[in-house]
């Protein structure tokens, strides 16, 4: 038996309601971008420190669609630095700094906002996972210049103890003050195709 039910039309207009928003949010959006072109972002970046030619980091940028309006952005840090440089303990017991992650929104034709998060961990005997000793959070801006080859990230880090994530989500929880703040910049150089290396010639026989 067929069973009859009277269909509500107030679940499909409130739908209707937020998709309309939707659109008119995106068109708000790419109408403060345009007419400047839009960057498609996307690659591997490299960063040097002083002093020259000091291997320091690497940046992946990855879009999470079509025209890189928003965008995943993974940061590898040095990760035989996870003490920070302080010699005191819980810092100075960490022995893995993680990459940092982050989300970011296009505010502008080359410009991203956004933030990221990394930690310090360290081992402990009998368990199978790490524990966490401190989590940092980047908040900044991305600008993308030179056709998309450089890479200038310019945030504020903010440094946090393990205990001011009491829920445990793997975030500082709301309303905690970092332990350390200030500012960060990074600049760094998209990886080019580069051709392949010729070997020498062999020497002669003889």
């Amino acid at each position: 038996m067929i069973m009859k039910t009277k269909r509500s039309t107030a679940p499909v207009a409130i739908c209707a309601l937020i998709v309309a928003l939707f659109i008119a949010t995106g068109w708000k959006v790419m109408a403060d971008i345009d007419p400047a072109p839009v960057l498609v972002p996307g690659g591997v970046y490299i960063g040097v420190h002083d002093p020259p030619n000091v291997y320091a980091f690497n940046k992946t940028v990855i879009p999470t669609d079509a025209v890189g309006n928003t965008i995943t952005t993974i940061y590898r840090c040095d990760n035989a630095y996870p003490t920070l440089g302080d010699p005191n303990p819980p810092l100075s017991e960490t022995d893995h700094m993680t990459d940092f992650v982050g989300n970011m929104v296009r505010t502008g034709p080359n410009t991203w906002e956004g933030t990221a998060l990394c930690c310090g961990t360290k081992k402990i005997e009998g368990q199978p996972n790490p524990e966490m000793v401190w989590i940092m959070v980047w908040v900044g801006t991305t600008t993308l210049s030179d056709g998309g080859n450089t890479d200038v990230s310019e945030g504020m880090l903010a440094l946090y103890m393990a205990d001011q994530d009491a829920d445990g989500d793997g975030f500082p929880d709301e309303g905690q003050e970092p332990i350390w703040c200030g500012p960060h910049t990074n600049v760094a150089r998209r990886l080019p195709i580069v051709a392949p290396c010729v070997p020498p010639p062999p020497p002669e026989a003889g």
